[in-house]
Parts: C-alpha cells; sequence; structure tokens
C-alpha cells in the first residue's frame, strides 16, 4: 500500500472508513452486517489494513462489527483509529469512553485516537490532558483530531506534551474549505489532512464538469479515480472512503501509485465548477 510518512508516523493514502455502517442501520432496522464483514476480509486480502471507525458509528456497532471481521487475525497487521464522541469529551469521560472503544474492539491500544469534533463546552485543556494521560498509558499511540479549525488545532497542539499527527476533515474537489488556511498549515508543520468524502458520495465519480472530464480522459482514469487522487498528489493529504461493491474497491485502489502532474493539479484546483468554500455536513472548530 502506498503510504506518507512523517517523521517516525506514517498512513497508507488510502484506507477504509466504518462511518457508512452506521448510516445504513440507521436507515434499514433489518440490517445485516455480514456483507460488512466479507467486505472487510476482502480489503484486508488487497492490503488495505488501516480501519477508521468511532463510538459514534452505529451506536458502538461498527467497532464491534470490526473486531467480528478481524478477531482471526493478529493485531500487529493493523493500524486501528477510533474516535471520542464530542459529547464525552470531559476529562473523565475521555478516559472512559477510550477504554469502552478498546473493550468493543477486544484489543489492548489503539494505534490513533482521535476528537470526533471540538465541543467547546469542554475546556480544551482538560481535554488534551486526557488525550496525553491516555498515550502515557500505552492505551492509544498516537493522538488526532477531526474536523479542527486552525485555531483549535493550534490550541489543541499547545495544551498536550505530544505530537497531534494528523486532522481529519471533510475535504475533496467540491468541498474545499480546508485551503483556505488549515492545508498549508499542516503541509508545514508535519501533520497530515486526512480527507473525509473523497467522492462525496458518488457525486464527484458522476460529475461532468469539463475540468474532471478532461483530466479522466487524459489520464485514462475513471471519475472517482481522479478525485481520490486529487487529493493523494498532496503534500501530507491521505483520505478514507467506505464501499461494500469490491469492483469499487479495487477501482479506489487504482487511484494509488500515480499522481498527477502539478499543472493538473492546479486546474482542477482553479477551473472545477461548483466547489464551495463551507462544508455542507458541519463546519470546523
Amino acid at each position: 500500500m502506498k503510504i506518507k510518512k512523517i517523521n517516525q508516523f506514517s498512513l497508507p493514502e488510502l484506507w477504509f472508513w466504518t462511518w457508512p455502517m452506521w448510516w445504513y442501520k440507521h436507515k434499514i432496522d433489518w440490517y445485516d452486517d455480514t456483507k460488512d464483514i466479507e467486505t472487510i476480509d476482502f480489503l484486508i486480502e488487497n492490503w488495505i489494513t488501516h480501519f477508521d471507525t468511532a463510538e459514534l458509528y452505529w451506536t458502538w456497532a461498527a467497532e464491534e462489527i470490526l473486531w467480528k471481521a478481524i478477531k482471526k487475525y493478529p493485531r500487529e497487521k493493523f493500524q486501528i483509529a477510533s474516535k471520542v464522541k464530542w459529547s464525552n469529551c470531559s476529562y473523565n469521560a475521555i478516559k472512559i469512553a477510550c477504554k469502552k472503544s478498546l473493550t468493543r474492539l477486544w484489543i489492548d491500544y489503539l494505534d490513533l485516537y482521535y476528537i470526533h469534533w471540538r465541543d467547546k463546552k469542554f475546556d480544551l485543556k482538560d481535554v488534551m490532558k486526557a488525550m496525553d494521560e491516555l498515550k502515557n498509558e500505552w492505551l492509544i499511540k498516537n493522538i488526532w483530531v477531526s474536523n479542527f479549525s486552525l485555531e483549535s488545532l493550534k490550541k489543541a497542539q499547545s495544551y498536550t506534551k505530544n505530537k497531534i499527527v494528523a486532522n481529519q476533515v471533510h475535504y475533496n474537489l467540491i468541498y474545499r474549505e480546508p485551503e483556505k488556511e488549515l492545508l498549508k498549515y499542516c503541509q508545514e508543520n508535519d501533520i497530515l489532512l486526512v480527507a473525509w468524502r473523497p467522492i462525496e458520495l458518488w457525486k464527484l465519480a458522476n460529475s461532468w464538469t469539463q475540468a474532471l472530464v478532461e483530466t479522466a480522459l487524459k489520464y485514462k482514469k475513471t471519475h472517482s479515480q481522479i478525485a481520490i487522487n486529487f487529493l493523494t498528489s498532496q503534500k501530507n493529504v491521505v483520505t478514507i472512503f467506505h464501499s461494500t461493491d469490491k469492483n469499487h474497491i479495487l477501482e479506489n485502489l487504482w487511484a494509488l501509485w500515480w499522481h498527477l502532474k502539478d499543472e493538473d493539479l492546479e486546474n482542477l484546483r482553479k477551473n472545477f465548477s461548483g466547489q464551495v468554500w463551507r462544508s455542507d455536513v458541519l463546519f470546523l472548530w
């Protein structure tokens, strides 16, 4: 798997996101997790061994499904990331939430642990103190944040004794908010920016925007592959995806091992029509 490395920390350019498991279960009461488990097996067969989950997803069940799928493999085979829900971001609640995630996943440590969103009713200094202590106790290996603005990221870093190695945000060809200031800061300060929704719920796969069409024809790639590569071609940017379709998974994998030329990257950045500067899902805290 193609990776990006900062200092002693590295991540694959593309890895698996369990969030839609929660969405499907929320919408479909009879939802069966068999297909999710089979999908994770297929991912592992194709060298995807980094998984992103959270206590929020499917009201904890996404973590349990992930355990069902990986329990037959050695723990060291995987990088596993989970997130503490914003409402659990008091000093004591974070530590409890982390231990509960470990119990649901049946593992001794998380490779990565996120603050899912910043909730300003909690003191960020106490939040980061709890994260530091989890790392000191060897329950987590690396501290992350998610959906943090540049201001919040800087504040969080000032309160922790450890490096914040990544910030996960909504970023793709359509939603460009991180390009205002956050992306450049991450690139200049050895922080990975993890983009979620790289093809924006299939909108980019089905987009006929001229700049995207022309780039896809030039590289003989699909629109989804160009959208993913727009992210992975950039310094310090990686991305996460979800699919249970084996053909789509393989299609996404072939968005790797090559990069857009600088001029094509800039053409997409400047000329992709319909781009907006504010996420439609949330705003950065």
